[in-house]
């Protein structure tokens, strides 16, 4: 009788520490399937992180000083965040006087530091230099009289060399004084894309 109920105590001790050894397995999955639902959540807040990172930077663009002068309502000096054009500065400095003549001035061109952008009155004759800032710090280019300058004068202007100076003037010599700036493209050598590097630094007179 004794050793029947030795039998049945091992039997419920057996029972029962299969019972916590099961019960523990399954608590132990509970909390790895719990731990891989909450993960992701970490990496969508790292992600969160670097995307605010990525917002940040471009808040830390280049800034830079433009100098605004002539037929402007409130000429002065400008700064100008890093691919701003003519355009947005003429705006800050309250936009051109009445007699402002726009058609002398790119409005496309894209400002840098140490530019100067002067804006001239209609009729106004005026040989005001252009400051440009290419690098080296020294580079300055005046604005050239197309139909009155001679060969070493033209080669003076952006994108115009010997050849494209020679082509100019015996253009003037047959044809007569340019009229108006797009009338250059007639001249040999020189296209639309010489033309957009030529229009800042000539006038027509």
């Amino acid at each position: 009788m004794k050793k029947l109920i030795h039998n049945k105590l091992v039997w419920i001790c057996v029972v029962i520490v299969g019972i916590l050894v099961v019960n523990f397995y399954q608590i132990k999955s509970k909390n790895e399937v719990v731990f891989a639902k909450q993960s992701p959540k970490v990496e969508t807040v790292k992600k969160n992180d670097d995307q605010k990172k990525e917002e940040i930077v471009p808040v830390n663009s280049k800034v830079f000083m433009v100098d605004v002068k002539g037929a402007i309502q409130k000429p002065g000096v400008f700064q100008c965040k890093e691919g701003e054009r003519v355009i947005d500065v003429i705006r800050l400095a309250g936009g051109f006087k009445e007699k402002a003549d726009v058609n002398k001035v790119n409005l496309a061109e894209k400002t840098f530091d140490e530019m100067v952008i002067y804006v001239p009155f209609i009729g106004e004759e005026t040989d005001q230099t252009i400051i440009k800032n290419t690098g080296d710090g020294t580079n300055q280019n005046e604005m050239i009289d197309i139909n009155h300058a001679s060969q070493s004068e033209l080669e003076k202007i952006p994108g115009v060399g010997p050849s494209k100076a020679k082509n100019i003037l015996d253009y003037i010599d047959q044809n007569g004084p340019f009229t108006s700036v797009e009338q250059l493209e007639s001249v040999n050598g020189i296209g639309k894309k010489s033309l957009e590097k030529m229009t800042p630094f000539i006038v027509i007179r």
